[in-house]
């Protein structure tokens, strides 16, 4: 091993250069706030004006739309945006690798969008979407196409915050004004889920520039080996990641067949405010997902103090924001949605509620069921979690419309949490990662 006059080891400056270089986690976390903040700010600027001229009914079209396209974006993303990054970080500093898995990525999700393209006309074709919203739906269905090339995960692997804030931004920002300018009356929804998929079309052309401007995108290198072997390592972040959907869209699925576009509107302009207001605490843990899985490989103590005061303040600003919903629900949602949304107040009361539940158990599962090589345990839980929203939602969405969807999501998501938290009590190994914290 080499050893410099000083006395200093090679592998020692190595690693002090690598620290050097690695970007601040203080920093990262105001970028990331930036974004979210830009990311849904943005929105809410035609967030109004589009509750406002579509109505709750048009308006819940368009969400249902929406939530259709989730079910592409989740199939096409297969994870990669969880499993891509902590890839990313396995052979940083190599750029040849980098290259190579970006392209094994970018052709596993050439061939997942290509499949969810045929389910689409496969549902069309036997009626388990309507013909006539199916123009909507193609249009939110462009989102599902720039996913495949957007290489955001590449920039939250390097840990390029800003760069991935700088780029998501601008798409937003680029496509703002051609809301007001397009969307004049409740016949122009297709115009406007057209606006709303090109900002993620931007935005994914601009992370391609970005990452080619770091020389980490070279000559594409499609190895089909490859990219069935990132396609079988992803799948279990997939079953996690897609078991989302069997809250959030499911629901607004379910309550468009069972109840009409009229209660999917209350529910979707209150999970609209709801995501909005959890923006701090959901950055959070994508800030810090990269760096817990660097220290999990370096310093244990240190991933394990980390996880901990994540989980602390995650708790800590939840629960503010939910105390600050419970007292302006009504006055937010009459300022913000307009006439004919004053349902939308209890509904967005209980779904703030459940981000309790949500965000810790979103911190637990990543930061600690995934590096103890339990993802298979920690996808498990929350596709059955999934199912049991379904469930509870099939029995209380008839009775009760859109607060019944709100309150089968906070079930399922309080069932999530608890369990995770009975999985790492009961494990020894999980014990004592964050026992090690008390040790000198």
């Amino acid at each position: 091993m080499y050893v410099d006059k000083a006395g200093r080891s090679h592998a020692s400056l190595r690693g002090g250069a690598r620290r050097a270089r690695a970007p601040r986690v203080g920093r990262n976390l105001l970028a990331m706030i930036a974004w979210q903040i830009g990311n849904y700010l943005l929105p809410l600027a035609t967030f109004p004006y589009l509750t406002r001229v579509l109505g709750p009914s048009s308006f819940g079209i368009l969400g249902y739309a929406s939530a259709i396209a989730i079910y592409g974006g989740l199939w096409t993303d297969w994870g990669f945006n969880l499993s891509g990054p902590r890839a990313v970080v396995g052979c940083r500093g190599e750029k040849a690798a980098i290259n190579d898995l970006i392209w094994s990525v970018t052709s596993a999700k050439g061939v997942l969008c290509l499949i969810s393209l045929l389910a689409l006309a496969l549902a069309v074709h036997i009626g388990l979407i309507a013909a006539d919203a199916f123009p909507i739906v193609l249009m939110s269905w462009l989102a599902v196409l720039s996913n495949v090339f957007t290489l955001n995960w590449v920039l939250q692997g390097l840990e390029r915050f800003s760069l991935f804030a700088t780029v998501s931004l601008l798409g937003r920002f680029a496509t703002l004004p051609l809301t007001f300018i397009f969307v004049k009356t409740a016949d122009d929804i297709a115009v406007a889920a057209l606006i709303q998929s090109s900002a993620a079309c931007v935005s994914g052309a601009l992370s391609l520039v970005m990452v080619r401007k770091l020389g980490m995108l070279g000559r594409p290198r499609c190895a089909w080996r490859s990219a069935a072997k990132r396609i079988a390592e992803g799948a279990d972040m997939f079953l996690s990641t897609a078991s989302v959907s069997l809250f959030g869209a499911t629901n607004m699925v379910i309550l468009g067949a069972l109840c009409g576009p009229y209660q999917v509107g209350l529910y979707v302009a209150a999970d609209r405010i709801k995501t909005a207001g959890n923006m701090l605490p959901a950055q959070i843990n994508t800030v810090l997902y990269p760096r817990v899985s660097t220290l999990m490989l370096e310093t244990p103590k240190a991933a394990a103090r980390v996880t901990t005061l994540a989980a602390c303040a995650t708790l800590g600003i939840t629960g503010l924001g939910v105390v600050v919903v419970s007292l302006l629900s009504s006055f937010v949602t009459g300022k913000v949605l307009g006439q004919g949304f004053d349902a939308a107040a209890p509904v967005l009361k209980v779904l703030c509620f459940a981000t309790i539940f949500g965000n810790l158990a979103y911190l637990l599962g990543l930061q600690v069921l995934v590096p103890f090589s339990q993802a298979k345990v920690r996808s498990f839980v929350m596709f059955s979690g999934g199912l049991l929203n379904i469930g509870v939602s099939l029995f209380t969405i008839p009775r009760f419309g859109a607060m019944g969807a709100a309150c089968a999501f906070a079930v399922a998501e309080a069932v999530i949490l608890g369990t995770f938290v009975l999985v790492i009590v009961g494990s020894p190994r999980m014990r004592a990662h964050f026992t090690q914290i008390t040790e000198a």
